[in-house]
């Protein structure tokens, strides 16, 4: 697919950039695991998605690298206060849907969609994931992780991709990825 194709079809769901970049250019940085282990977001071994049942940074390091490239999508929305999760967890699972609608999309436009997602945000399929009821995920091959748990250093990133990137403020910046092209 041309990569003005996967740019326009960005522009028109509303993200703010987009960038394809090879999956060599991600930095991974394993010790960024600690973040998901916090729990400040509540789904520590609560979501198949989430670390510990989406894998080890090494396992995750591993899926990426097993792909050439990777769209990156980045929203930026302004917000009150940037450290109220009430404020920006919406603002999250737009950046998601749009994220999901960019793909589809995609793959309307003639991509092979042989790759996966990672998201802004745990895994949000269903409403409540089937781990917490003890049952498997029924949507094994929709299922998504975000980058803390592929220990991405989303301020590379952005660097890499020419994006702005804010920590604080009043400037929600968020981050998807489509990883693609199989090696």
């Amino acid at each position: 697919m041309d990569v003005n194709t996967i740019y326009e079809i960005a522009a028109e769901e509303g993200f703010a950039d987009a960038a394809v970049i090879d999956t060599e250019d991600l930095q991974f940085v394993p010790e960024f695991r600690v973040l998901c282990e916090e729990n400040d977001c509540g789904n520590y071994g609560k979501n198949y998605g989430c670390p510990p049942y989406c894998g080890t940074p090494k396992e995750m390091e591993d899926k990426v690298r097993k792909y050439r490239r990777a769209v990156v999508f980045q929203s930026r929305t302004p917000v009150e206060d940037i450290m109220d999760p009430a404020l920006t967890k919406p603002i999250k699972k737009v950046h998601i849907q749009k994220t999901r609608r960019a793909m589809k999309r995609m793959e309307e436009a003639g991509m092979t969609m042989d790759g996966f997602a990672i998201m802004c945000g745990p895994c949000n399929f269903c409403a409540t994931c089937a781990l917490q009821e003890g049952n498997p995920c029924p949507h094994e091959d929709m299922r998504f992780s975000c980058l803390s748990a592929y220990c991405i250093n989303a301020t590379e990133l952005a660097g890499h991709c020419n994006m702005e990137m804010e920590w604080g403020g009043n400037m929600a910046t968020f981050f998807s990825l489509y990883v693609f092209e199989k090696k």
